[in-house]
């Protein structure tokens, strides 16, 4: 190889590394959830959210008492979900799920959503439990 060459090379080299590129942080789901700290959900699907890098599913959920709860449910990623077998159109408003996963640790009606069950689709003989994880 050349001194040509091999100047070119690492002059293309430096460029590259130059270049500014996207950075994505990512959370860790041990420290915002807690593993130890299970949930599941029953309720009325309200709202989607289909976005990276992770989808937010919205859920109200009655208590016990007769109040109505409004949670927020973190799931994978879009392409993830699609992998699994999860369709978009799966998440009409006014669908009712349930959702299992794990608190969070701040306390909040937020949840790291691992799977979900849509039961109109079971009664329809259709697929009808997915993993959310991510």
């Amino acid at each position: 190889m050349g001194i040509r060459t091999m100047l070119l090379a690492g002059i293309l080299n430096l460029a590259a590394l130059a270049v500014p590129s996207p950075v994505s942080a990512h959370h860790s789901a041990v420290a915002q959830f807690d593993l130890n700290n299970p949930l599941t959900l029953k309720g009325t699907l309200t709202k989607l959210e289909w976005v990276n890098p992770h989808a937010w599913i919205y859920v109200t959920v009655k208590s016990a008492d007769g109040k109505t709860e409004d949670w927020r449910v973190e799931a994978g990623s879009p392409v993830r979900m699609e992998k699994r077998g999860l369709k978009r159109d799966y998440f009409r408003p006014g669908t009712e799920v349930i959702v299992g996963g794990f608190r969070a640790r701040d306390g909040s009606q937020t949840l790291a959503g691992w799977v979900i069950d849509f039961p109109d689709r079971e009664k329809a003989g259709q697929e009808a439990s997915f993993a959310l994880g991510r």
